[in-house]
């Protein structure tokens, strides 16, 4: 039977809660333009419904305004909005492993936050299309583990800058944009989508 989310609120913010019964919890942070109805977001819920998480889709909105502040500050902005309902799903439960799935600016919580701090229980880190043109995101980044998508093709990708990044999972798209799609080539993305999603499924088994 496919699990349908329950749209909920707490503390201002929505988010869409699919409840599997399960102890295992799946955060996911959408980026600004990339929602969870997009391919990869879509299917990497689906994925995490399948490997018996529940899944949490923090539905967080922003002003453009918002964005012309320090790119430390818009990180804890985004954390700020999104943290308070991970501490309650995770105070409702006793969880027993977390995975923490990020899209661009959804990344950023992730990097400079979530990475950061002593997990209370196991956990996982999925960064697609990190934005690691960002100084403090690469220095965060460093010495740490997460399942790393990027494209040669998206505006922070850098080569130089994932050879530092041995540690990290990573899966590299050649031609590959910011959606991780190569434009006017469908099939072709949808193969890529496809490639990610078996590489994902591996590291979380």
């Amino acid at each position: 039977m496919k699990i349908k989310s329950r749209k909920e609120q707490y503390n201002g913010i929505a988010y869409n809660y699919f409840d599997s019964t399960s102890d295992k919890v799946c955060f996911m942070f959408s980026g600004t333009g990339y929602t969870y109805e997009k391919p990869l977001l879509y299917y990497s819920t689906e994925l995490l419904l399948e490997l018996g998480y529940d899944v949490v889709q923090v539905c967080y909105a922003f002003d453009s305004k918002q964005f012309e502040q320090e790119q430390e500050t818009i990180s804890a902005m985004v954390y700020n909005a999104a943290n308070p309902i991970v501490e309650y799903i995770l105070s409702t439960k006793s969880y027993t492993e977390t995975v923490y799935i990020g899209k661009s600016l959804g990344t950023l919580p992730i990097t400079d936050f979530y990475m950061q701090q002593a997990a209370s229980v196991p956990s996982r880190y999925v960064l697609l299309t990190p934005l690691l043109s960002l100084d403090h995101v690469m220095k965060n980044l460093l010495g740490k583990q997460a399942f790393l998508a990027i494209g040669t093709a998206d505006p922070h990708y850098s080569k130089e800058r994932l050879e530092q990044l041995s540690s990290h999972e990573l899966a590299i798209v050649e031609n590959a944009d910011h959606s991780l799609e190569i434009t006017n080539h469908t099939v072709e993305s949808i193969i890529i989508c496809q490639s990610l999603l078996t590489a994902l499924k591996a590291y979380l088994q």
